[in-house]
């Protein structure tokens, strides 16, 4: 089985001790973070185990930020050996790039390929194609529920869109709302809609205008 970038978060993650452990959150919850990202909420923090909070920082922040964020935070505390051995568990990892010693970003430049990953751009997938997502995203309510849970839409938003009566009115509604998302937040919008309709998202990647 081929190693990811997951795996070495998870199985260094579960290294540190209880103590150290919650120090990580802690400073997860507070760490000085790029323009268009955001600190996790700290009620998911609280409960979350090594696991829950390998999955958060993938979510919010994709593998290649989520690797530079991990390592930043571990050395923020004082575990620049933890940080090191992840730095070394990336070499293994394909496609992850290590910068040479002493480069001013020293930090893995981890570009895992997912199909029809969209990373970060000036204008995300979810913009490009609103009018065909609005149109052809047949089930909602999956993906309302997903935007809920992850604190994306709040709850009188969540129950005013699953009030409208179709499926092309509820995505109306939805887009209403991520104007005002982030470039990390319509990242992760694009990978709800992925996990909910993966043919449709795929037959809009493989018309050309990715």
């Amino acid at each position: 089985m081929v190693r990811t970038v997951r795996d070495v978060l998870v199985e260094n993650l579960d290294e540190l001790d209880e103590k150290t452990f919650k120090r990580f959150k802690n400073k997860l919850n507070d760490i000085k973070l790029k323009e268009e990202f955001r600190n996790p909420p700290r009620s998911r923090l609280e409960t979350a185990d090594v696991d829950d909070v390998a999955s958060l920082i993938l979510d919010m922040y994709m593998e290649s930020y989520g690797v530079t964020v991990t390592i930043e935070v571990l050395k923020a505390i004082g575990q620049n050996q933890r940080a090191s051995q992840i730095e070394q568990d990336l070499q293994k990892v394909p496609n992850c790039q290590i910068p040479s010693a002493g480069h001013e970003a020293a930090v893995p430049n981890c570009q895992i390929p997912s199909a029809g990953h969209e990373a970060a751009a000036a204008e995300p997938f979810v913009v490009r194609h609103r009018a065909a997502l609005i149109q052809r995203m047949s089930l909602v309510d999956p993906i309302l529920d997903e935007l809920l849970s992850k604190r994306l839409i709040s709850q009188e938003q969540y129950e005013t869109a699953r009030s409208m009566g179709t499926s092309q009115s509820k995505m109306r509604e939805l887009y209403s709302y991520a104007v005002s998302w982030g470039l990390q937040d319509k990242e992760m919008f694009y990978q709800i809609l992925r996990r909910h309709n993966e043919p449709l998202i795929r037959d809009l990647e493989s018309s050309g205008s990715r």
